[in-house]
């Protein structure tokens, strides 16, 4: 920590720093000249500390490009938010601030990075309505987010299909001692292999729509995801030819009792 004067203590110049932050954020504006100076009398701060600070305040941004370098995103932030706390409307130091919780939210997605980021880059349009460097990174959030969300449905519909996988191997392997229990299980069995297919089958549709779109995004980010839905694509397709392949064993079991299905006769 930067000491301004001998008579201002780390910890005033910690407390002056925090509430500037904390005052940003819950009113989501740059604070005003005046009331900077009434945060910094209502802690003791001479308005000629603050001056001093405020030039002192580019070794901090300047520290905090090289934390950035390396991705040490906890020590660039703290660089760059005693920077911005003496310099509220500097854009380059609001700039670095934003790309710094970028860089944080993208290794750990807390909603916290999200939020700051969201707020810095209002600061900066504030300052500058056209800033290129914020709306590329407002840009570069949403996109991420939309990957991040399509990839997480992806998933979940792949996992909910190995449930249904492992639930019927589980139900086949339960014999029950008497025949007309045993049929009564096969269709309950077909019934609900049926309904589990046609709903994987829906999934899988809607992600081949969804890859569809997806081959309109020519970036290679977008490249990258698209061979994981592709992927996701297959996995389904897999389950779907497993649980064919269940009703398929469940009618040679059951040939004289159970009239096979249209839709079923229609899948294979």
């Amino acid at each position: 920590m930067t000491q301004m004067t001998t008579s201002v203590s780390n910890n005033v110049i910690d407390n002056y720093i925090q509430r500037v932050t904390e005052w940003s954020q819950s009113s989501q504006r740059i604070p005003t000249t005046e009331e900077l100076e009434n945060i910094a009398a209502e802690l003791g701060i001479e308005p000629e500390e603050i001056q001093a600070a405020q030039k002192q305040s580019h070794d901090h941004y300047v520290r905090a490009q090289g934390y950035m370098r390396l991705k040490h995103w906890d020590d660039a932030i703290a660089e760059l938010q005693e920077a911005v706390a003496f310099n509220p409307s500097n854009l380059d130091m609001l700039v670095s601030l934003a790309s710094a919780h970028m860089g944080r939210w993208q290794a750990y997605h807390r909603r916290e990075d999200e939020d700051n980021i969201r707020l810095r880059i209002r600061q900066c349009l504030v300052i500058k309505p056209d800033c290129e460097d914020a709306l590329n990174l407002l840009a570069r959030l949403s996109n991420t987010l939309k990957w991040r969300n399509r990839i997480l449905t992806a998933i979940g519909v792949g996992l909910g299909g190995v449930c249904v996988g492992i639930g019927g191997v589980f139900l086949l392997g339960d014999g029950l001692p008497s025949w007309w229990q045993r049929e009564s299980k096969l269709e309950h069995l077909e019934q609900n292999f049926t309904q589990k297919l046609n709903s994987l089958q829906r999934q899988q549709e809607a992600l081949k729509a969804e890859l569809m779109a997806s081959q309109r995004q020519n970036d290679q980010r977008g490249q990258r995801n698209l061979s994981i839905l592709q992927s996701r694509i297959n996995q389904l397709e897999a389950e779907v030819n497993k649980l064919q392949r269940k009703i398929t064993e469940i009618e040679k079991e059951k040939p004289n009792k159970l009239t096979p299905r249209s839709s079923l006769r229609g899948m294979e």
